[in-house]
């Protein structure tokens, strides 16, 4: 990933998943986003995406053993 920051469609294509997933997992607070004042567009930074990536490895890795 070369971007700091992505949007809630952009986070949706990289993890596999549609914009109403992304929407859900904000707001359970599986996913780290902010947004800046005034503003209406929720912004990921790319570290939560890595972390919930490692989260989701680390769930998968476990279930399996």
């Amino acid at each position: 990933m070369t971007k700091a920051v992505f949007f809630v469609s952009e986070a949706a294509c990289l993890l596999g998943c549609s914009s109403y997933q992304i929407y859900r997992m904000i707001h359970e607070g599986k996913l780290f986003a902010y947004k800046d004042e005034g503003a209406r567009a929720w912004k990921i930074p790319e570290q939560a995406i890595q972390q919930y990536i490692q989260k989701r490895f680390k769930a998968c890795s476990i279930s399996s053993s």
